[in-house]
This record gives structure tokens, sequence and C-alpha cells, in this order.
């Protein structure tokens, strides 16, 4: 899901870690494994796949449509300000000077980090609403902000500490403050698969990475979190049309 031309490189040397440990439990056969990742085409083609392996969603989707048609496999912790292990949440941001109030940017109505965390922030009172603008990515949502086409965004805050190392439009916003942490992003595999030796394959990956892809992609550990945890939190309401 952070998957960008800087951590490409990166993300696949991983990934070559963790199709070794997969291989080596017998969770999956070679052939069943890409030697490199490639974006899907569709990510709801993904991850409603009965053949899918090890996938990567937003919580917001899996407790939403994904519900009872994948398996929770682990969760990668990206030592975020602020969060516990293998949590994440939203930094909310402006034009330097401006508050969090008028139009809302988002990304995706699927997406807890820009559209569940703007509505818990409008509910609380730390944020207000007259408008929303659905732009299909963080990135988006960061220019239409820095534009003047929206006034305020909830950005991811792995996303928002990649946008500072590589997307000059942060500077030109500002940062107002974070979210309470939430879960983070699960990996998630098919109803069938051997979710735990998958597990498994993750956590040795993670301690085999070396120095460098591993500060490029800024995980630091994986941590089993358990399926309730996000199950049980709350779907907010749709944007309106």
């Amino acid at each position: 899901m952070y998957l960008r031309a800087e951590t490409e490189p990166a993300l696949n040397l991983f990934w070559g870690l963790i199709r070794d440990g997969i291989i080596a439990r017998g969770a999956a056969l070679a052939e069943d494994l890409p030697e490199a990742l490639e974006a899907p085409e569709s990510l709801w083609q993904l991850w409603e796949s009965p053949e899918m392996i090890l996938g990567q969603c937003c919580s917001l989707p899996w407790r939403g449509r994904l519900r009872g048609k994948v398996e929770y496999v682990t969760t990668l912790d990206h030592a975020l300000p602020g969060c516990p292990p293998g949590h994440y949440n939203s930094v909310v941001v402006t034009r330097p000077g401006g508050t969090p109030e008028g139009v809302v940017a988002y990304n995706s109505r699927n997406s807890q980090s820009g559209w569940a965390t703007a509505r818990e922030v409008m509910a609380e009172g730390r944020a207000r609403v007259s408008g929303v603008l659905s732009t299909g990515a963080h990135l988006a949502s960061a220019h239409a902000v820095a534009e003047g086409r929206a006034d305020w965004a909830c950005i991811d805050a792995q996303t928002w500490a990649m946008f500072g190392r590589w997307e000059p439009v942060t500077g030109q916003l500002e940062e107002h403050f974070r979210t309470a942490p939430t879960p983070g992003l699960p990996l998630i595999c098919a109803p069938g698969q051997n979710a735990s030796e998958i597990a498994g394959a993750v956590e040795e990956a993670v301690q085999l990475l070396d120095a460098q892809p591993r500060e490029t992609l800024g995980v630091q550990g994986a941590v089993w979190l358990g399926p309730e945890v996000y199950l049980a939190m709350p779907i907010p309401e749709a944007p309106a049309a």
C-alpha cells in the first residue's frame, strides 16, 4: 500500500525475503509466488481472490466489504510518533496559517486514514466541513489543499512521512495535529491459506531486512494484533454525494 518509485526496490527486497520464508515453511510453492511485486490493476480483485496468498489493505475495506472474505496475517510496525507498535494515525493538514475548516479533501470513502478519521475529528469538534472533495489519493488531496481547491485533509502518517522526504508539496502545507492511533494496515490472505506460517515468514523477513531498505520502507517490526481489534471498529457514514 506504500508503493512508489522510491520504495519499490526496497519493497522487492523485502518481498524476496518474505517469499523465501513462505516457501521454506511450505505455505506455498515457488511457482505460486511472483519473484517481484506489481501493482494490481484492481485492489478489489486482488483482495477478493480465493488464491491470494498475501496482500495488504486498509482496515476500512476489511471491516466493510471484505469481512468474512479474508484472513488476518499480521501488521507491519512503522514506529510512528505517538503510536503503539503496529498502529498509525493521520496528520491533519491545511495551507500555512489556515485552520481545518471548510472543504475537506479525502482520498477514498474506503480509507480509514483519509475519510474515517476525518469523520472522527469532525465529530470531536476539532475540524469543521462545508463541503467534500474526493481526490483518489493522499497525494492528490495534499495538492488540492495546497492549490486552494480544498481547505484541509487527513493524511496517513506513514504516507506523510514519505511525502516529507520526496514530495515538495509538503512545503506548501502546515501540520495542525495528529489523530488518535488506530491499528495499522493489515496484511491479509485468502481463507484456506496458512496465515500463521505466512505471518512467521513476514516477521522473520523484517528481522533479516538490511538497514537501508528498512529505513526506506520505514518498517521496524511486525505485530500480531488479531482480527478483533479491526472488525470492532465502527464504519463511518459515507460522504454526501
